[in-house]
């Protein structure tokens, strides 16, 4: 006990300091970690090249058919307005 009653108190403050500096450090620590380190989900599909060409050409497809539609509907009010 006698050892103890010689150590000096710290400065009114000085704990206050160091648990915030700690609340900080760790913080940061925590968000580096969440940002920089996180993993693609386990159950990510990725698709071949094979298959993303022919979705593509689905697509392509699809847009192509949408504007023979519109150029015929053109043709037919071209048609309406002549008559």
């Amino acid at each position: 006990m006698f050892l103890l009653s010689q150590i000096s108190s710290p400065p009114a403050g000085a704990l206050e300091n160091w648990i915030l500096s700690a609340a900080a450090v760790l913080s940061v620590t925590v968000l580096v970690r969440k940002v920089f380190m996180s993993k693609p989900p386990a159950d990510a599909q990725f698709v071949t090249k094979t298959e993303f060409h022919q979705e593509m050409k689905e697509v392509r497809e699809k847009i192509e058919a949408g504007f023979l539609r519109l150029e015929e509907a053109v043709a037919r009010l071209d048609e309406r307005s002549k008559k």
